[in-house]
């Protein structure tokens, strides 16, 4: 009778911690259910239909089965919005990434002014990305006076038309992108640096190890866990590119800087394709889970 006792005591406190932890969960996990959660949902139903954003009369919704992914396989322009996002990618991540370790490795150690190069590095993170993307507006005027047209003006170059030329439209935007999110990911490599033991690089230098070796054997190794992380999120916010786009190009010029999250925005809200936007979001959605998964699995599992 008292193990019963015991064990519906038992019981009881594991319910009510159960319940108490779902009381605390709410606040973060209905917003969630409301705004991400259901509108996927929704999405993945509606990209078998015709849905528009504003129904026009007489024109119901009706199911087209695989119409829509359809026409993002044989659409130039859902083609070149696919591979601009992709260039975009190879051209941001590997440069953050290198980028980000180095700087980190250079403000771990020991010397004057440290605590400025680290504000420094990190204040573009906090200006929130219109506001970058106006200012870098300003340094690739295509005018004469633009900033950049002036640098090379100094070396006796010709101006370019930056975000006006196809061929660099899409390269300026990633300078741009990387000047803004370098400090934040210089940050989270800093941090995986300062939980490695001073001991094995000491023991590193006892070996003989020069310092080339004890960043390729000792802290490349040591920094993996944090390396993953970085990777993964960098690739999946590098994937998100929008408002950049959004405020400097609209997409072109001849769609070279056209992303498919644009894409998305412009078919969804601007030509009232909310059937046809809907299903870029679920391929948008599964290339990106399958990017993220196999880093994961790859660059994540134990030597």
């Amino acid at each position: 009778m008292k193990g019963q006792v015991k064990a519906g005591t038992r019981h009881g406190i594991r319910d009510a911690q159960t319940r108490t932890a779902w009381l605390f969960c709410a606040p973060a996990l209905i917003p969630i259910t409301l705004f991400i959660i259901l509108p996927f949902c929704m999405s993945i139903i509606y990209s078998f239909t015709n849905k528009m954003l504003v129904q026009k009369a007489g024109k119901p919704v009706v199911f087209v089965g695989l119409k829509n992914f359809i026409k993002i396989a044989t659409s130039g322009t859902a083609q070149q919005a696919f591979l601009n996002t992709a260039v975009y990618a190879v051209l941001v991540v590997p440069v953050i990434i290198l980028l980000g370790t180095l700087l980190a490795v250079l403000v771990n150690n020991s010397m004057k002014g440290v605590k400025l190069f680290r504000t420094i590095y990190f204040s573009p993170q906090v200006i929130t990305m219109t506001v970058v993307a106006v200012v870098w507006s300003f340094i690739f005027s295509p005018g004469a006076d633009g900033l950049m047209n002036s640098v090379l003006k100094v070396f006796g170059l010709q101006p370019q038309a930056w975000l006006q030329d196809s061929k660099w439209a899409l390269f300026c935007i990633a300078v741009m992108y990387i000047w803004q999110s370098l400090g934040m990911q210089m940050l989270i490599i800093l941090g995986g640096l300062q939980f490695i033991s001073e001991d094995l690089y000491e023991a590193g230098r006892m070996d003989g190890c020069n310092a080339s070796q004890r960043f390729w054997y000792i802290t490349v190794p040591m920094l993996k866990n944090t390396l993953v992380y970085v990777l993964i999120s960098t690739t999946i916010n590098t994937l998100k590119l929008f408002t950049q786009v959004y405020v400097l190009t609209n997409g072109g010029p001849k769609g070279s800087t056209t992303s498919v999250v644009y894409l998305l925005y412009k078919s969804g809200f601007v030509n009232n394709q909310l059937g046809y936007s809907s299903a870029i979001a679920v391929v948008f959605f599964l290339i990106v889970f399958a990017i993220s998964l196999i880093q994961n699995r790859v660059l994540g599992r134990d030597d």
